[in-house]
């Protein structure tokens, strides 16, 4: 598990499933997801059966340092690419959790990793331009927007910009 502060991450295990298909289930969460598929148990169990072939995308639960049983959320490592050493990251929060903090310091914790651990030298994202709360998070922790797909995200019945953010291991150190 890798700690940071009071919140860590973990491998995904099996028994975390129910959690994870809960927390994507969520409208708050889907709501922002670029796929709006809801999850059902066979498509959790394809997805678990299907996580380990992939060794440019790692998934791993947030929890609690003291109780890492506990699921605060869930966090994505994708689009691995080595040879450039970036990647593209993303996080959702169980809903007890928001609005508490733990989305930044969960921002926090991941870059932390793949900079200091991970060699990564850029990291990146992408965001809904009707999300201003998340892109606020993004921007509190480094990101800075460098790029957009216009009119590449429908949803609320319009087409939405997908705005891209991202951040060098030299703006982080800094």
């Amino acid at each position: 598990m890798y700690v940071y502060q009071d919140l860590g991450f973990r491998v995904t295990e099996k028994r975390d499933l129910n959690a994870l298909k809960e927390i994507h289930n969520d409208q708050d969460v889907w709501e922002n997801l670029f796929n709006i598929d809801f999850v059902d148990d066979n498509s959790q169990d394809a997805w678990w059966n299907s996580l380990h072939r992939k060794r440019d995308d790692l998934r791993y639960v947030i929890c609690l340092k003291d109780n890492p049983e506990q699921v605060v959320g869930r966090l994505r490592i994708q689009s691995i690419n080595q040879q450039h050493n970036n990647c593209e990251v993303g996080l959702d929060l169980h809903r007890d959790y928001r609005g508490k903090g733990f989305g930044s310091k969960s921002y926090e914790m991941l870059l932390k990793f793949l900079f200091e651990e991970y060699n990564m030298n850029m990291v990146y994202l992408k965001v809904a331009d009707f999300n201003p709360r998340a892109k606020e998070v993004y921007k509190k922790v480094g990101f800075k927007e460098t790029g957009r797909y216009p009119k590449f995200f429908f949803r609320k019945n319009k087409y939405w910009d997908y705005i891209i953010m991202s951040i060098t291991r030299e703006e982080y150190l800094a």
